[in-house]
């Protein structure tokens, strides 16, 4: 998304007033709790301000693999209590709320990310203590998995890794058609927001650049005549 000059300013004054209270707020909600501010108009280094030892990212990082596909969104709902899990199996209790300017563009985003692992393991032990005939009530749902990577290499790695493992087809296996299901879950994923984004998966896919927007330019007229 392309942002205006004052719609730049606007998400500048948002940092300037809040930027100053991230540090105080994860003390006030600790243990183990991080707020994030992300100027989403300085994609992908979004993240303006941060504080609360978490996921160990730092100002100027991308924003996560979820929230990516989030801000792609032109109407972006706030999330409130989210239950997802890093890589790496931790579990968190998210937030995210949105700034907007008058005219209702999303421009700023403020996420709160606590660590319950311990309580939730807790809360499977209790269960399964107090569970009748091995059964322990309704299933899980299933929950997101989220990255926190911590540079923007990361982030568009890691993207589109899962892209590729989505489709199913090794790399050298790939025929046009998976290639441009590749792109289409990648366009979805928020990836082109990423910094030389076609460039990168035009290597990764062994096509050029201009293979890339023409798959793009594809799968927008599907968009338009589906």
């Amino acid at each position: 998304m392309a942002f205006t000059l004052s719609q730049r300013a606007y998400a500048a004054r948002v940092v300037e007033i809040v930027a100053p209270i991230v540090p105080a707020l994860a003390k006030a909600l600790q243990p183990r709790t991080e707020v994030v501010l992300h100027d989403l108009t300085r994609m992908p280094n979004t993240i303006a301000a941060i504080a609360g030892a978490v996921t160990g990212r730092e100002v100027g990082g991308p924003p996560t693999d979820l929230g990516l596909r989030t801000f792609r969104s032109n109407q972006p709902e706030d999330m409130i209590n989210y239950r997802t899990e890093t890589a790496e199996g931790l579990v968190l209790r998210s937030s995210s709320m949105f700034f907007r300017t008058p005219s209702g563009v999303p421009v700023a985003c403020l996420c709160v990310n606590s660590d319950v692992h311990d309580l939730q393991r807790a809360k499977e032990v209790l269960e399964a203590l107090t569970a009748f005939n091995g059964a322990t009530g309704a299933s899980v749902a299933e929950v997101p998995v989220e990255t926190f990577p911590a540079t923007v290499d990361d982030l568009a790695d890691g993207i589109i890794r899962q892209a590729i493992e989505d489709v199913g087809v090794p790399l050298h296996l790939m025929k046009k058609s998976h290639k441009v299901e590749v792109v289409r879950d990648l366009d979805q994923r928020g990836f082109f927001a990423i910094r030389e984004a076609v460039d990168v998966i035009a290597q990764r896919l062994g096509v050029s650049r201009y293979t890339i927007y023409n798959y793009l330019n594809e799968i927008s007229s599907d968009a338009e005549t589906g």
